[in-house]
């Protein structure tokens, strides 16, 4: 049976998740507020705030530039992966996955700057796909999707204050970890995938197969001292064993060990250090769920205030009622993406329309592979869309960084409807890329004879 959402939630989110994120924030604004009135530390304030976001805008385009971005074509196998888990995660867009050279390092991680989701999978872990390791590659992408679903990169940045106090910070991201873990093995249903991909963490893509795991989680339940203490609770991840053992709980299935608290002295050093937090531990308690109204409050009012968001989330009526009150129809972000792309990616032709109306340019290009939305449309099926753009005037002979024009790549995918509306546009079948491979050359190349007679019947080579 379905599952409300508020059902779902309880099910999905670790309990600890939303307490430690509102103690967190409590601290954080108490941190904030102190700054703000003393005269000496109102500097520190947009630092604080714009360093973290420089560094990860930097961060994020170095991958761009340098990792391999997976799409339809670019390990489609994966592809394939990434959108039926956004499918069945309600995901409106599908965030951009590359993959890096990672030098053995088996991780992945999900990162978002200004409206812009990315999942980047390090090259080896990447490679189980190439040893049958299909189910657990999967587990670690919907890992990675929840962290973005749950909103987890932007709350981070919320709390950074937070992050000072030893064990706090720390003890929220566990939680996170936690609810990932929880989401991914609920939208795979498949809990035994989820158990092998963080065994795959731990001993690597090919020993994981070998691995006991009773004894694994036998032997680390025994692991106990202030050293052990101290390693965890010091670390933004919970250890493998327990969260292995905490899917096996979610999963319903028999506990193979039981992870116990630690020693006297253990306890004695967490009360002194919650002592530290005592006051903002008091706040939260009387003050936790109307702060997370709040909070959910602003968070979901922020997106009406931006056309790009209201367009990224298919919201028709804040587009035009942003556009009545002035708004610029070909505003672009960081990127270079524009409402109509957004349009274009989500097959929102509602939304499209009142955008082309209120003025917006469809020929405008994006900054990475200087793509339109016309380009988007046709790489994402949007037969819909694509006619509408043709109808409203975009270019069909406009190419990207590589020479590559619309009819390319509705030729590349066999799409023979959107081929009929661009050639009656105008494309010619005869223009060539970088490479010198016309339309026609990528129709043959990827199988698709049908649509490649059509490109030869209206071309010069017939």
């Amino acid at each position: 049976m379905a599952l409300h959402s508020y059902e779902l939630n309880s099910l999905l989110i670790h309990k600890k998740e939303e307490r430690y994120y509102v103690l967190a924030l409590i601290f954080s604004i108490i941190i904030y507020l102190g700054l703000l009135v003393s005269i000496l530390f109102i500097f520190l304030i947009p630092p604080l705030l714009l360093l973290p976001l420089f560094a990860q805008a930097v961060m994020m385009a170095g991958i761009r530039t340098n990792g391999v971005r997976v799409t339809p074509k670019q390990f489609p196998e994966v592809y394939a992966i990434v959108e039926e888990q956004c499918a069945r995660m309600g995901f409106a867009t599908i965030p951009d996955v590359y993959v890096m050279e990672s030098s053995g390092v088996l991780n992945a991680f999900a990162s978002r700057f200004f409206g812009r989701s990315m999942v980047v999978l390090y090259s080896d872990l990447f490679e189980l796909i190439q040893s049958g390791g299909t189910r657990e590659l999967a587990f670690v992408i919907s890992h990675e999707l929840a962290h973005i679903k749950r909103n987890h990169i932007v709350k981070q940045l919320a709390i950074i204050p937070a992050l000072w106090i030893p064990f706090l910070g720390e003890a929220y991201s566990r939680a996170c970890e936690y609810t990932c873990d929880r989401m991914a093995a609920y939208y795979t249903n498949d809990a035994e995938a989820a158990m092998q991909g963080l065994t795959v963490l731990a001993v690597g893509k090919t020993l994981y197969k070998r691995v006991d795991r009773e004894e694994y989680l036998l032997y680390s339940s025994r692991e106990r001292g202030l050293f052990v203490w101290l390693s965890e609770k010091l670390s933004t991840h919970p250890t493998l064993p327990k969260r292995i053992s905490a899917v096996q709980q979610f999963a319903g299935l028999p506990a193979s060990a039981e992870f116990n608290s630690s020693s006297r002295m253990v306890v004695a050093i967490a009360a002194i250090t919650g002592a530290a937090v005592l006051a903002a531990a008091a706040a939260g308690i009387t003050f936790a769920k109307p702060i997370v109204r709040f909070v959910e409050t602003i968070t979901a009012a922020a997106p009406a205030e931006d056309l790009l968001a209201a367009a990224s989330e298919g919201d028709a009526a804040q587009v035009s009622l942003l556009l009545d009150r002035g708004a610029n129809p070909d505003v672009t972000d960081e990127e270079g993406w524009t409402a109509l792309m957004w349009a274009a990616q989500l097959n929102d032709t509602e939304t499209a329309l009142l955008l082309l109306e209120a003025g917006a340019d469809p020929d405008i290009a994006e900054q990475s592979y200087e793509e339109t939305a016309l380009m988007v449309a046709i790489y994402n099926g949007s037969v819909e869309m694509t006619a509408l753009l043709l109808e409203q005037g975009a270019n069909p002979e406009l190419q990207d960084s590589t020479g590559w024009t619309p009819l390319m790549s509705a030729a590349s995918g066999g799409d023979i409807e959107a081929l009929q509306l661009l050639l009656d546009a105008g494309a010619n079948p005869d223009t060539a890329d970088d490479s010198g491979r016309t339309a026609a050359d990528y129709a043959l190349e990827n199988g698709y004879r049908e649509a490649a007679e059509v490109l030869l019947g209206r071309g010069d080579a017939v």
